[in-house]
């Protein structure tokens, strides 16, 4: 094959071996996938960390190792580990079903700020709280909206109903756009003691749904209107 590897670029059950491999070859004749073994290759696809067959990053290591190696390099607190309270989202990411899709996302709009890879390092830092308060005021908000999503999934956050943390993190800016200062401070009051405490009480009855949402909102633009 030469000093070149050749691309595992399927995986499946080899027709030869019988197992689940990595197929890089193509069996003459039919020009089925086969395995390394049946193709006679003489470079393997194992991972040299976990042994796993697959694809090969740089190191020789698999999409996985890979993956665990930058997330733990994003993560890590200053002491070379991953910060501590950080374990149960490192496990989450590095367990996802396709990893390579991880490592597409970590690469994701590198050159941009509050990118992913920007956002786990501040984490890992310890430069962004472990709040809920601390992301709603986040850009881009959709950026900001994700990460806070996989903490309360690793139960690092408390889960709280995706449409209370929407209208959390679409006040602030509406409060921004109010010129007086005390008309800001009493629509923060409302929004504070007699909106948001109705949205979780139906949070807690049931799912919120987008028109409730709206309707939320909407009842702070008519109070910031009449002031």
């Amino acid at each position: 094959m030469g000093g070149r590897w050749p691309l595992a670029r399927t995986r499946g059950i080899c027709p030869g071996y019988g197992q689940d491999r990595a197929l890089p070859g193509v069996r003459p004749g039919g020009g089925a996938a086969i395995c390394t073994t049946c193709a006679s290759f003489s470079q393997t696809f194992d991972c040299s960390r976990c042994g796993f067959e697959g694809k090969l990053l740089g190191g020789r290591l698999c999409e996985r190792c890979t993956l665990a190696d930058r997330l733990t390099a994003l993560l890590d607190d200053g002491t070379g580990r991953v910060r501590p309270e950080l374990t149960p989202l490192f496990d989450l990411l590095v367990a996802m079903d396709k990893p390579s899709s991880g490592l597409a996302w970590l690469a994701m709009r590198r050159d941009q700020p509050g990118n992913g890879s920007e956002r786990l390092r501040q984490l890992g830092l310890g430069q962004i709280p472990l709040t809920h308060d601390a992301f709603h005021g986040l850009k881009p908000w959709r950026s900001a909206a994700h990460r806070e999503e996989l903490l309360m999934a690793s139960g690092i956050l408390p889960a709280v109903d995706k449409y209370i943390c929407s209208f959390q993190r679409w006040l602030p800016d509406h409060l921004v756009d109010i010129a007086d200062p005390e008309h800001a401070k009493t629509i923060r009051f409302f929004a504070t003691w007699r909106v948001l405490p109705r949205l979780r009480a139906q949070a807690d009855r049931g799912h919120i749904t987008p028109s409730i949402r709206r309707f939320a909102a909407e009842q702070i633009k008519y109070a910031t209107a009449f002031l």
